[in-house]
């Protein structure tokens, strides 16, 4: 499974130039906070800690496990599930971020519970090797 995220992070950035981009404010240095309600399922909260303009580190949990955040993490709501899709795309997709953060990417872009994540994925792994 490590083998295939590998792959797909691969493709993505060899055939996207995509820059990092999404969610006003998460380029902005410390703790960003945000949960995407999906159809169906619970909540899903993410934490993504940014240096330097770029996501470091990325937690998901559903609702059931959540932790308050801390008064130092911003905490931009509730967001669109497209929104999350979109910002954690674009993360998988920037070569400068590190290649464990961008895995992580590409499972909250899953949990992110937007019917073009999957999609994504597929024209992904149709164009790998």
């Amino acid at each position: 499974m490590r083998a295939l995220r590998i792959v797909m992070l691969f493709v993505a950035a060899v055939f996207s130039t995509a820059a990092f981009a999404g969610l006003d404010g998460t380029d902005t240095d410390g703790w960003h906070t945000w949960r995407v309600e999906t159809q169906g399922e619970e909540p899903v909260r993410f934490y993504v800690l940014v240096e330097d303009g770029k996501p470091v580190r990325i937690h998901s949990m559903n609702w059931n496990c959540y932790r308050p955040a801390g008064p130092e993490a911003l905490d931009h709501g509730a967001v669109a599930a497209r929104e999350s899709y979109e910002w954690f795309r674009a993360v998988v997709e920037n070569g400068t971020v590190d290649t464990d953060v961008r895995d992580a990417a590409l499972f909250g872009l899953v949990e992110s519970g937007d019917d073009e994540a999957f999609a994504y994925i597929d024209r992904i792994l149709s164009r790998a090797p």
